[in-house]
């Protein structure tokens, strides 16, 4: 264990990746970047419903995630929100963004939480699952109209869980999604303890929400995609070796070990985090611990909320980011392989900033350099902080293994936060879902490089090419993503990848690995551009940015 501890703190202190990046006997070093958070006037203007404006209980305070979804299938993205009152879809237009709400099929239910998407009858259209205190509901997408087919599908109607996180995804590879749900804790509103009514009630001096410690804890739910329609809850025979004891709620799905079988991360509040792997046949098993995974740097169980996967350093490993309670800052695990990450939260730069309660994170390559830069929603979860309660967003310069940090952005109470490329430009925007107020949308501005952009379809694995990994290979700098559901804070990124390519005009080579484990090495791409590749055939379109 210890040499392992030791060979990962050599490789950070080695780790530089270009001329930017630099490091001293003081601790990490690194210039700060000139960028900034730009609000776009896009007509968002429907103001998100959660909770009554209190703290009164813990199910007032967990708010709405956000997905970035072509729901009608125009080849441009949707914003679809999840509300505590009823759900809210914006149809990009290309010139406006339209409240296409009425009439979408999306159904009016109190408590929404998070938001997922998946096409998980490989009909060509997109389809979404809607988390819910109570029982989340499964919406099929029929041409651009959805239906909820929860009970056709096998899914519960009704009941009192309170489902947060949850992702589509392919965990044994035979072409179908299935679905992952994670869940908080076990909540009933008709016995709920008052403010200030025990130990867990409190906080600073303040009398609050109760919880989450002093409620049960609940666990994840894997339901198996069993073909025409149908799901079958798995969980009892399909998850193994997790604890009972966590809080969950943010999740994402992850090549971690480069086998070729997707796993699965958790991140738990206040309780130790669940790593899933998968055995390859037809079941995971919990080995944060093991892993170094489940704890922050000291062994302290964190207040983890969102989660993200992303190569930090080029190596082609997938690294983790939580988001985290106040005064504990973000972490960041290095994955060095074989099934063993290090908290590399401090040597990262990561631990610069505590002052900030996080929710939803994004990866997005803010000046296309070709490394992965970050971006996170704040926001406390007492309303009776006043001011304090509405927090800046923080943003996590890349400078080759260290971070530089910078808060920007209009204070809100942010939950859910997903990017992806909404105009066609090239560049991600960020989308922002706030408490109690209308949604933002954010423009990262600073100097950039060039970048290309890839969607994926599958043809022998799902349609929605979810699982598949893209490396792409630039003057020698390697770059690795993969098309994912889920992250980030119950909310959904966009599924077209960007890769920055800096100074480059293009990627020297590009290679896929499809969900069902086959790769197709697709060659040199020119930067400027959005491919569209299928599998089997390459690339079968190409549309410049605008």
């Amino acid at each position: 264990m210890n040499e392992w501890l030791l060979a990962g703190l050599l490789l950070f202190q080695g780790m530089g990746g270009g001329p930017r990046a630099a490091k001293t006997a003081g601790g990490p070093k690194v210039a700060s970047p000139a960028f900034t958070l730009r609000e776009l006037p896009l007509g968002l203007t429907a103001r998100h419903r959660y909770g009554d404006g209190s703290s009164k209980y813990i199910l007032s305070m967990t708010g709405n995630g956000v997905a970035i979804i072509d729901f009608d299938h125009d080849g441009k993205p949707d914003l679809l929100f999840a509300d505590g009152v009823a759900p809210v879809l914006y149809r990009n237009t290309g010139k406006a963004w339209v409240d296409v709400s009425a009439g979408s099929g999306l159904q009016a239910r109190p408590w929404g939480q998070g938001v997922c998407a998946g096409d998980f009858d490989n009909d060509g259209w997109t389809d979404v699952l809607l988390t819910y205190y109570g029982a989340s509901r499964l919406y099929r997408n029929e041409q651009g109209k959805f239906r909820d087919v929860t009970a056709a599908a096998g899914l519960p109607e009704s009941g009192k869980r309170f489902a947060t996180g949850c992702a589509f995804v392919d965990y044994d590879r035979d072409g179908r999604l299935d679905l992952v749900v994670s869940n908080y804790v076990s909540f009933d509103l008709a016995t709920a303890s008052a403010p200030g009514a025990t130990k867990y009630c409190t906080w600073l001096g303040l009398d609050v929400f109760c919880g989450p410690r002093g409620f049960p804890t609940d666990g994840p739910i894997l339901y198996r995609n069993e073909g025409a329609g149908k799901f079958r809850d798995v969980s009892r025979t399909a998850l193994q070796g997790i604890s009972g004891l966590h809080y969950g709620l943010g999740v994402v799905t992850a090549d971690f070990d480069g086998d070729g079988w997707m796993d699965v991360y958790i991140a738990c509040d206040s309780t130790p985090g669940i790593l899933l792997r998968n055995n390859r046949d037809g079941t995971l098993t919990d080995v944060a611990v093991e892993a170094g995974a489940a704890y922050g740097a000291d062994g302290e169980e964190l207040g983890s909320m969102g989660v993200a996967a992303v190569d930090v350093d080029g190596d082609g490993r997938l690294d983790l980011v939580k988001t985290n309670f106040i005064d504990e800052s973000p972490s960041l695990y290095r994955n060095l392989g074989d099934w063993f990450f290090v908290d590399a939260t401090q040597e990262t730069g990561f631990a610069r900033d505590a002052t900030a309660v996080g929710w939803g994170v994004g990866v997005m390559d803010f000046d296309l350099d070709g490394r992965p830069d970050m971006v996170m929603a704040n926001g406390h979860i007492y309303p009776e902080l006043k001011a304090a309660y509405r927090q800046s967003k923080s943003l996590y310069w890349n400078g080759g293994g260290v971070f530089a940090t910078l808060r920007t952005g209009t204070p809100m109470a942010s939950r859910g936060l997903a990017v992806g490329d909404l105009d066609g430009d090239g560049v991600a925007e960020v989308v922002v879902a706030n408490m109690n107020a209308a949604p933002s949308v954010y423009r990262v501005e600073g100097r950039r490089g060039s970048s290309f952009g890839v969607q994926l379809e599958g043809t022998r694995s799902n349609r929605s090419a979810i699982g598949a990994r893209v490396k792409v290979t630039v003057e020698g700098h390697t770059q690795t993503d993969e098309v994912r559901s889920g992250g980030s804070y119950g909310s959904q990124h966009d599924f077209t990848l960007l890769f920055g390519l800096g100074p480059a005009k293009e990627a020297g080579r590009v290679e896929v690995r499809w969900p069902n484990g086959e790769t197709e090495v697709i060659g040199k791409l020119e930067a400027g551009a959005l491919y569209r590749i299928k599998e089997g055939a390459g690339v079968v379109g190409r549309v410049p940015w605008r």
